[in-house]
Formats: C-alpha cells, structure tokens, sequence
C-alpha cells in the first residue's frame, strides 16, 4: 500500500489566521456564458465555490464537484438547464474537499479526472471532513451522505480531451496552492479554471512556499493564454491579475532570500516582511483581515520551508 501524503490540518495555522467561510446553505450557483459552450457557475456567496462545465457535440465536461451533496446536484441541474449531452467527465482542481465531495453525486458514466498528487490525497474523507468544519462553523449536516468517488483518470502534465467541436486543456503546471493544483483550460474560448491558483489579491501558498508557487505561474503564463480567469472562491479575474500574482510572488522570494542570507529569525522575517501596501485591500474592505492573515501565513510557510522545518 502506498504511504499516506501528508494531510494539511487546522494545526499548521497560526492563530491570526482567519477561517475560510465555506459552508454553501443559501447558495445559488449563477449561470454565466463565457463563450459559447463554455459556462461558469459563479457562487451567490462571497468564498463559497464556483464551479463550470463545457459543452461540445459529443457531451459535457464539467470542472469541480463542490463541497456537499445538494450542490452537486445544483452543479448537475445548471448544467440540465443548458443541455441534455451525457456528462463525460469531471474535473477536481484541487484534492480538498470543497471542490471533490459532491464527485459521488455524478452519474455513473462521468469519468473523474485528478492529477496524481490530487489522486493520492482524496481517499482520506474522514480527515478531509475534520479540516473542514471550521469553515462551515461545524455544521456537519453538510457533509451528510459524502462517500468517496476515485478517479478514472489520474494524470501527471497533461491532457487534451476532444469534446466534438471543443477541446478542452488540462494543465499540472506544478504545486501552488495544494500538491496536485489542475488548471482546466478551453484554448479557443481563451477561459480557464484556475482552482485555488487564482483568488483575492495575491494567492496563498498553503502547501507549497514563495518561489514554488513563483515557478507555478510561471510556466501557467508562458503555457496558456487567456482571457478569462475563473478561481475557485472570488469572481473571475483577467490576465492583469496574473502578473499581480507575479509580483507579489516575486517579491516575497526575494525578501526571504535576504532574510536566510541575513540570518533572520522567523519572528524578525516576519516583523521585516510586512504586505506591501499596493496589495493591501483598503480597511474598509471585509477581505482586509483576511489579505493580513495570508500574507503572514505566506511569509511563515515559506521561511519554514526554505529552512527544511516542515
């Protein structure tokens, strides 16, 4: 049997870290043409997840499952709304449990697709749900009915799939935000699902450091070209904010460099790395404390993981 990956848990936070709000009651998937075939299902709830599904001659490619059963089903009734074409497959961008729980609720015939890094992580649900619930402030009545869903198709790079008429890209350009972070592309319509990658000012590296989610980008830039971003919390971006990412990113490799060539201590790192105020939401904004706290968790992760503590 293979050795179990390193899960992430509520104990690799500070306490200054602020809980996602994730808990979908009240949520209302919106419909959003991108360009013909191509939808976005954008949450009602600020945090909450999007979702979206493309459609060709020969069916249906849906991107991302959401957190529990009655959004799945919400996820199948959009897509029933635009089309009866069979459901060929299922993209999870991420391993966690906001984008691949509702997989069980998928007909029998989809195919679920997850990058490897993905596919070593989602069997473990029971610890998936024990992350979770702080950020659905403990309702586990969401989860309710979650059993696990494996992948058909477990990818390393790459993937082209031919939908009749539409091709659809899917891209491991390396970890960012998670291990295994899928970017789903539709080459032609120039629209990409970017999962966790994309979202807020500036993205979290929540288990990867500075100049891994640095090199990430990187090679997503120089690989795709786009129009329109889809993350998997916030609405859609434009490829501006990609090079945002970049240097914010760029940035804070170069200040940890200095702080490891200087002999800082974490708590001097973290005291000389303030968030530069050009990505510093303005104090009135509810993303502030938030932005803070992902800066901070940034800084933190990243020093740790360039001086070999994690």
């Amino acid at each position: 049997m293979d050795k179990k990956p390193r899960m992430l848990t509520w104990a690799d936070f500070t306490p200054d870290f602020p809980v996602w709000k994730l808990n979908p009651r009240g949520c209302v998937l919106a419909t959003k043409e991108m360009a013909p075939g191509v939808y976005g299902l954008i949450s009602s709830i600020p945090g909450v997840d999007n979702a979206g599904f493309v459609v060709g001659d020969k069916g249906v490619l849906v991107i991302d499952a959401h957190i529990s059963l009655p959004m799945a089903r919400q996820i199948l009734a959009r897509v029933r709304e635009v089309t009866a074409k069979p459901i060929l497959y299922l993209v999870n961008s991420n391993y966690h449990g906001d984008h691949t729980f509702g997989n069980c609720a998928f007909p029998a015939e989809t195919l679920v697709i997850q990058q490897r890094e993905t596919a070593s992580r989602t069997p473990y649900i029971a610890e998936e749900i024990a992350f979770l619930l702080p950020a659905v402030k403990g309702d586990a009545a969401v989860f309710a009915g979650v059993t696990y869903r494996p992948p058909d198709i477990v990818f390393d790079d790459h993937l082209r799939i031919d939908l009749g008429g539409t091709v659809v890209e899917v891209h491991w350009f390396g970890p960012a935000n998670t291990p295994g972070d899928t970017i789903t592309s539709v080459p032609a319509a120039r629209v990409a699902w970017t999962g966790n990658v994309t979202g807020g000012s500036f993205g979290l590296a929540l288990e990867s450091d500075a100049p891994t989610f640095l090199g990430t980008l990187t090679r997503l830039i120089q690989t795709i070209e786009v129009g329109t971003l889809i993350p998997g919390h916030s609405a859609p971006l434009g490829p501006a904010d990609l090079w945002v990412y970049m240097d914010y990113f760029s940035r804070l490799t170069n200040d940890l460099k200095r702080a490891l060539r200087e002999g800082w201590t974490l708590e001097e790192t973290l005291a000389r790395i303030p968030m530069a105020e050009e990505f510093r939401p303005p104090p009135a904004d509810p993303r502030a404390p938030f932005m803070e706290g992902r800066h901070r968790y940034n800084v933190r992760r990243s020093y740790l993981s360039l001086t070999g503590e994690l």
